[in-house]
């Protein structure tokens, strides 16, 4: 009986994660790449965006001038929203902490669709 009962939860997990991967829209790559060229193009943005995750979550690289750049965050997010993307969340890392010791810090994040 607990075997039976594990077998179908088991079969369920697979069952709800194929639904859901098969269900989210993912963006193009030519969107991603239009979004990653508009933010080389301003000055905060020094840096070809560092990774997407999942076409939710972009990370960006921005040269740490304080401790808090959510301000950044959301200027990449209003970004995004000019190609039609605002289901996205944004985290700013500190660029030359990463190219010099490969330390990740957030220091700033925004989520586009609260905006």
């Amino acid at each position: 009986m607990k075997r039976n009962i594990i077998i179908l939860l088991i079969a369920a997990s697979v069952a709800v994660t194929v639904y859901i991967n098969s269900t989210k829209t993912l963006l193009e790559p030519e969107v991603k790449s239009q979004i990653e060229n508009a933010l080389l193009e301003l000055p905060e943005f020094p840096a070809r965006p560092v990774w997407w995750e999942d076409d939710g979550l972009l990370a960006i690289g921005v040269v740490k001038k304080q401790d808090n750049h959510d301000a950044d965050a959301k200027k990449a997010c209003s970004v995004a929203a000019k190609f039609g993307v605002t289901d996205l969340k944004v985290e700013a890392y500190d660029i030359l902490q990463i190219q010099q010791s490969d330390e990740w810090t957030l220091i700033g994040k925004a989520n586009c669709k609260q905006l």
